[in-house]
């Protein structure tokens, strides 16, 4: 033990070793906290990514269905009543989503996109000829897909999806 002019330099070793133990171990749980932030981040748009698509198929196989019905009628399909009730979640991974129909002659596309998540999905979807889907844009949740029947002589009706 070493004396200094106002006695043990002991104390101070101590007091040393303590906050370097403190400032070692700080350090180390930042940088777990911050790599398992990144982890889990990810793992969430995972997660967001395959409910999402789960969804979009069952928005393109409900519009298959009404698009079987609607295509095997003969036309004009004026009298044509079809109505389908969608019950989907209102939540994704803990956030909410938007849902977009497009659609060009007998093929589309429903892209889904989570609010908060950074998870996009597309799920394509076919018509049959002659049957046509309306462009719509919905938020998640319950929907309704319907055959809305023609209007006028050059009107041939379409399947239209909206929030219910």
């Amino acid at each position: 033990m070493r004396e200094g002019p106002g006695g043990t330099d002991r104390a101070v070793s101590v007091t040393v070793g303590y906050v370097m133990t403190l400032a070692v171990s700080t350090l180390l749980l930042s940088g777990l906290f911050v790599a398992g932030g990144s982890f889990v981040e990810t793992e969430r748009e995972r997660a967001a990514q395959g409910e999402l698509t789960v969804v979009g198929e069952r928005i393109a196989a409900d519009l298959g269905t009404v698009d079987r019905v609607a295509s095997t009628a003969s036309p004009p399909r004026e009298n044509l009543t079809v109505d389908r009730p969608l019950t989907l979640p209102d939540r994704v991974s803990g956030t909410g989503y938007r849902i977009r129909i497009e659609a060009t002659g007998s093929a589309g596309t429903i892209a889904l996109e989570s609010e908060q998540a950074d998870a996009t999905v597309e799920v394509p979807f076919r018509t049959s000829e002659g049957i046509t889907v309306r462009n719509a844009t919905v938020r998640g949740g319950d929907l309704r897909i319907y055959w809305d029947a023609p209007s006028g002589v050059d009107d041939e009706g379409e399947v239209v999806v909206s929030e219910r």
